[in-house]
């Protein structure tokens, strides 16, 4: 059995929770969780480098010179790319990087990668934070300096959509908020400890209990 130690709101620790790591995966997968992490940073790549081709840079139109009797090579336009300010030749164009991997292995990859963390340390709750009545940025700094994150990347993860809580911490650098039934294998492996809300580490003990 391994730990997973509770804060509350300032930081303090108020008690742990024991679970079984085996019942999130029997092993850490490390090939799964490196193929999650690239096809997750391959779908946050924006894909909008573009550079002009001949047919798009402007002048050129007519031949810079008559094809035969100055002693120079023939041309048939300044827009070709070996002409300085022509168009790049087999240069960039937008394109879509993202691809997903199966239902399944993702599925799998999220629990692969939980048990990681959890092997880890980097593991743990809190109480508090959730269900807000407004946003509280100064609540969430003062959470993460009471439990020694300050400054550290840090995944919160809530159970449902907690708009109050991601408002408090996205103006915090390396802070990030997730919703548990929409976690990805990748966004916990990049950062480097995860954070369940109360509610979120009672629902995801009760679903590997099943």
């Amino acid at each position: 059995m391994t730990a997973i130690p509770v804060y509350d709101a300032s930081g303090a620790k108020t008690r742990d929770i024991e679970i079984d790591p085996t019942v999130l995966d029997k092993a850490v997968r490390k090939a799964l969780l490196k193929e999650s992490l690239i096809a997750y940073l391959a779908s946050q790549r924006q894909g909008t480098h573009k550079v002009k081709r001949r047919s798009e840079v402007q002048g050129g139109s007519a031949k810079p010179w008559r094809q035969k009797g100055t002693g120079r090579a023939r041309q048939g336009t300044i827009r070709a790319p070996h002409f300085v300010g022509g168009g790049r030749a087999h240069g960039p164009a937008p394109r879509d990087y993202s691809y997903r991997l199966p239902r399944k292995q993702r599925r799998q990859a999220v629990r692969s990668a939980l048990r990681f963390r959890l092997d880890e340390g980097k593991f743990s709750a809190v109480e508090g934070l959730a269900g807000a009545d407004k946003p509280q940025t100064k609540a969430v700094a003062g959470f993460l300096k009471g439990a020694g994150l300050e400054g550290r990347g840090v995944l919160f993860v809530s159970e449902g959509m907690d708009r109050n809580l991601y408002l408090s911490a996205r103006n915090i650098q390396k802070v990030e908020v997730a919703q548990r039934d929409a976690l990805n294998a990748g966004q916990i492996l990049q950062r480097a400890n995860l954070v369940f809300t109360a509610e979120a580490l009672d629902a995801l003990v009760k679903e590997v209990a099943q």
